[in-house]
């Protein structure tokens, strides 16, 4: 067993322990990256590309995307190679954030946003389409983190979010995501089902449109 696969299940453990989750990072910034590679994590690359297609299907060229869970920026890094994009980030990790904003792909990036807490970063606006690859998944955030990403929609805006297979059905994500609650707030546009993630697993794709009239 690698030791990549190792530093990847370690961090599925915490849910419901933000500090843990947190140093945990902290330590992994630096190796995050190469371990993630060494597993063919492609979520990046599809939520990037699934980010471009929402914005060259719907969207102005001014929107602006919002990446949360943003990690190394690796959404953002591809975003970068394919449009003109503004996009800000945060992370959980503040070493995370700190390589994010080294790729000079973001417009300004926050370390120590818990994307648990249900409710919207004030140093941070809303957006035309908010992204997340990588967060919802075993031991990081709960379905209801769904909530907050909603949060930092405008009206009219889209959610694109990634679900690892394994974490949904433990979570019962879907249920979450078509519940009353949630149906409250956006709609649900599509779903890629069993698509590209990681070596290991597939995950789904879902996109939601805030509910209200586009900005």
């Amino acid at each position: 067993m690698s030791s990549s696969f190792t530093n990847i299940k370690q961090s599925h453990v915490f849910f419901d322990d933000a500090p843990g989750l947190k140093n945990y990072y902290e330590d992994w910034a630096s190796r995050y990256d190469v371990d993630l590679a060494d597993q063919k994590w492609v979520a990046p690359r599809v939520a990037a590309n699934l980010v471009h297609l929402l914005a060259s299907a719907y969207v102005t060229p001014d929107t602006t995307v919002f990446d949360a869970g943003c990690g190394t920026g690796l959404v953002g890094s591809v975003l970068r190679t394919l449009g003109d994009y503004v996009i800000d980030g945060v992370d959980l990790s503040e070493n995370m954030a700190a390589e994010a904003l080294r790729t000079q792909a973001y417009r300004k990036v926050h370390g120590g946003v818990d994307l648990s807490v249900p409710r919207r970063d004030d140093r941070l606006d809303q957006y035309g389409i908010v992204v997340s690859s990588g967060v919802f998944t075993l031991g990081h955030v709960r379905p209801t983190a769904l909530l907050t990403l909603i949060e930092y929609a405008l009206p009219g805006g889209l959610i694109a979010v990634s679900t690892r297979g394994s974490y949904a059905a433990e979570t019962g994500f879907e249920e979450f995501a078509r519940s009353e609650e949630v149906a409250a707030l956006v709609s649900l546009e599509f779903k890629l089902g069993d698509a590209h993630y990681i070596a290991e697993e597939s995950a789904d794709y879902w996109v939601f449109r805030k509910t209200g009239p586009v900005r």
